[in-house]
């Protein structure tokens, strides 16, 4: 009996010991496709909760397992999640390799969706220039220069070389009528409206991708598009890790003294790393340092820029994070003040000269000088943004664009046009202290200091046919700008060198939403709505001299509606109707720079005791208002594409120039009651060979006055300018490039042509530009070390045949362009 007792109880306890016998697994993630192990993948068993983490070789282990059926769940960034049942015996280990897909995680090419038109689906006006144009033809100067290959867009710069003070204006409207964003966030200047691309060095180094649309109402938040929009999106594309070394030298040749010389230099170096796996999410890093010194082309147009850009992007399965720092401190010799015209042409070969330009903003216009070697600018605006993306649905998504821009400098002018007056007692309005026999030479300095914070946020519905996009903006705008004298070689009396002669505190805040509904009314059919609400308000503050202090508030409603229909795989036609309005810049209320020589609180006064009093609740520049018709259509086969548009624009209150500079080469400008724009643009591009390729574009347009009186001197009062041409827009434009590209060897051929351009709107021969045609050849030759890096030698001629030509002006001003000039570029790529 004793026996069958212990026979039993070791059965019993051996049954124990088998029955608390556990299992365990040993397995591995791979790529599906590649068999690549996968390190840092999450493995979770559900039902009990354990988790762990795949090693540098794909590897993890669970032990310790109470037998039974388990649901493995496997993640890795970047690739489809699994669940996978898995069996556990008692005393025995499982075996297991669970192989992942890849899925795409959003890479973007376009961060700002809202604002990009789509060929065959949205109704706009529209052209791109991608990467692979800027690799080819850029080498260091401005994006007005580069963009003016585009249809309707014309450029010019004060140093004549298109490296420093660069401008570009779209059918004819220049810089401040134009909506311009880097990433989405809007760049020009709250108070001025214009985009200084100089305080965004080398920006077509680190950029990706460029969209310019044309017409009204073409960006949603920013100053409201009246030419059209710039959109510049930066962030890299590609997958694989590279490095890029590059330099340039560039050559330019002056006919006035008959040589050749090196002037400019451009080096670089930019990292990617390429897409970075991590267990918790993948990452891509992009950096661009480079530095841009160049001569200019007119005298002492001089430009020393520095440049830097980093950017971070963190992709998570649902949510898409960037973080941007960009910006480069800049030196540069003044070079605001243009030429006479008789200077341009081959008997005078004095295009490249650079005049300091007696009263300014008098009606005897004098070119007196040279510049001084100590007019100088420096300035330095940083960027910083952080722009996060989260898909909360399949079918909706959450933008949120946060960003601050902050700039600092200052400029040193030559100060000895300025009056005085032996008897003044103060510095306001004239310049004071001097004896009558004594004529002081003088550099003044101008100060400015912005900030900017922003938040942009939108939110995008893909719903049954159609996409909904609701967004809107808030910017807070503060600004701080003084004058003192840099250098004088006799100080008035009891002024000292930090005195300011004046000084103030601009505001600006900027509201606005909106909605974009663009629905597919049939499968070859999509209509477009949208509707902007805008709010801004101007404000002085701490005005030191004439105390003068306002708020002007702005609301605009700004609604475009439009069609697109797709005849077939080919052909395609739309129409859009816009209505834009937009307020007019705060020196058009008030130049507070210029108080110290006469200028006044642009309001509605009354004279009380002999003082002007200004109400404040009446400017007398006005908002302009703009009613827009686009009509356009296209048609392409796999060898050639043609498209055609047709725009009616006809203008309220257009804001014009008057032919006059300010001290600071601020065009003066002022309302006209009624103005008219239309043209017809004509895009096309042939296939001839594989090889080789012809692109171009035509626009004809017509820029008249319909109603406008301007106040003339001579004879005491108004004039009719009715049926005058509008300062600044040429009648016809044409470009072409021709392209050979085979497998390293790229030959290139563009030419451009622009008519004559009014500087001012009286129509007189002799303030207008000429009609010139201008050709530039880029060639280029890839080397390929094996599969290790690729060295590229790029070479570029501008202005190939050594044209004099005006590119711009203003008045009897006119800015010229550089005669023919080389560039050599070498490039390594790893």
């Amino acid at each position: 009996m004793k026996r069958v007792i212990g026979s039993f109880l070791l059965l019993l306890v051996g049954s124990v010991l088998v029955a608390q016998e556990r299992g365990s697994i040993q397995g591995s993630v791979t790529d599906a496709g590649t068999g690549k192990p996968l390190a840092g993948a999450n493995i979770i068993i559900q039902e009990t909760g354990q988790g762990t983490s795949s090693d540098a070789q794909g590897v993890f282990s669970f032990a310790d397992l109470q037998p039974g059926t388990y649901t493995l769940t496997v993640r890795y960034v970047g690739y489809t999640p699994t669940t996978q049942r898995i069996d556990i015996r008692a005393g025995a280990q499982t075996s297991i390799t669970i192989s992942l897909s890849p899925t795409a995680i959003p890479l973007p090419q376009v961060l700002v969706t809202a604002t990009i038109a789509r060929e065959r689906e949205t109704p706009a006006t529209f052209s791109n220039m991608e990467t692979e144009h800027l690799r080819r033809f850029y080498v260091a100067h401005d994006p007005p220069a580069v963009l003016a290959e585009l249809p309707s867009i014309v450029s010019y710069s004060w140093e004549g070389n298109d490296i420093g003070y660069s401008f570009l204006n779209i059918r004819g409207f220049d810089q401040h009528r134009i909506a311009v964003m880097v990433n989405g966030i809007p760049q020009n200047d709250p108070e001025d409206h214009n985009v200084f691309w100089i305080d965004m060095p080398d920006l077509l180094a680190y950029t990706d991708n460029v969209q310019v649309q044309r017409g009204a109402g073409s960006a949603f938040y920013g100053p409201p598009a009246i030419g059209g929009s710039i959109n510049i999106v930066t962030t890299p594309r590609g997958t694989s890790p590279r490095v890029s070394l590059s330099s340039a030298l560039g050559f330019q040749e002056y006919g006035d003294r008959n040589e050749t010389v090196l002037n400019t230099r451009r080096y670089a170096l930019s990292v990617f790393s390429g897409l970075i796996d991590r267990p918790e999410a993948r990452y891509q890093m992009f950096g661009n340092l480079s530095t841009i010194r160049s001569a200019g082309y007119r005298h002492l147009s001089w430009t020393d820029l520095r440049s830097y850009f980093l950017g971070v992007v963190r992709y998570d399965e649902t949510m898409t994070t960037r973080v941007h720092l960009f910006g480069g401190p800049l030196d540069h010799g003044l070079a605001y003040y243009g030429i006479p015209k008789f200077h341009n042409n081959k008997q005078q070969r004095r295009t490249n000269y650079n005049f300091f330009v007696v009263d300014p903003t008098g009606s005897s216009l004098t070119f007196a000088s040279p510049r001084k070697e100590l007019e100088r600018g420096t300035f330095f605006q940083p960027h910083y943004e952080l722009l996060h993306e989260w898909r909360l649905n399949p079918s909706l998504t959450l933008h949120n664009t946060i960003f601050y821009i902050q700039g600092d400098g200052a400029f040193d002018y030559d100060g000895d046009w300025v009056w005085f007056d032996p008897n003044a007692t103060q510095w306001m309005r004239r310049y004071v202290g001097y004896d009558s026999t004594q004529t002081p030479s003088l550099l003044l300095r101008g100060f400015v200091g912005n900030k900017q914070w922003g938040w942009l946020p939108r939110v995008e519905w893909d719903h049954h046919n159609g996409k909904l996009t609701v967004g809107g903006e808030v910017r807070i705008h503060r600004s701080l700008r003084w004058g003192s004298i840099a250098f004088a070689t006799l100080y008035p009396a009891n002024v000292t060198p930090d005195f300011r002669f004046y000084q103030y505190n601009g505001q600006k805040d900027m509201i606005s939403l909106y909605a974009n509904e663009l629905y597919r009314l049939t499968p070859t059919t999509t209509v477009m709505a949208n509707l902007q609400l805008a709010y801004n308000r101007y404000g002085i503050r701490n005005e030191k001299f004439l105390g003068t202090t306002f708020d002007v508030p702005y609301l605009f409603v700004n609604p475009r509606m439009g069609i697109n229909h797709n005849f077939s795989e080919q052909m395609n036609a739309y129409l859009s109707l816009g209505y834009t309005s937009r307020e007019p810049r705060l020196f058009h209320l008030y130049n507070g720079e210029q108080s110290w020589i006469g200028s006044k609180p642009e309001f509605e006064a009354t004279l009380v005791n002999g003082a002007a009093r200004y109400n404040f609740e009446k400017p007398l520049a006005r908002p302009e208002r703009l009613l827009d018709l686009e009509i356009g259509g296209g048609y392409q086969t796999s060898r050639y594409k043609l498209s055609a548009y047709l725009y009616w624009m006809e203008f309220f209150d257009e804001i014009i120039k008057s032919g006059q500079l300010d001290i600071f080469g601020r065009p003066v400008t002022g309302n006209a009651e009624r103005t008219r724009h239309i043209g017809l643009e004509l895009v096309g591009r042939i296939q001839l060979l594989s090889y080789l390729s012809i692109d171009g574009n035509v626009t004809i347009s017509r820029n008249r006055l319909v109603e406008y009186k301007e106040f003339d001197p001579t004879v005491g009062g108004f004039v009719s300018l009715n049926g005058n041409p509008i300062a600044g827009f040429p009648d016809l434009l044409a470009n072409a490039r021709m392209t050979y590209a085979a497998e390293n060897v790229v030959l290139s051929l563009w030419g451009r042509y622009v008519s004559a351009i009014y500087t001012d709107n009286k129509n007189l021969a002799h303030r207008r530009t000429d009609p010139y045609t201008v050709f530039d050849l880029d060639a280029s030759y890839d080397v390929p070390f094996g599969s290790f890096a690729t060295v590229t030698l790029r070479g570029k001629i501008r202005n190939l045949f050594n044209t004099l030509y005006l590119a711009g002006g203003d008045g009897d001003q006119f800015f010229p362009g550089a005669e023919r000039n080389y560039f050599i570029t070498l490039t390594f790529d790893f």
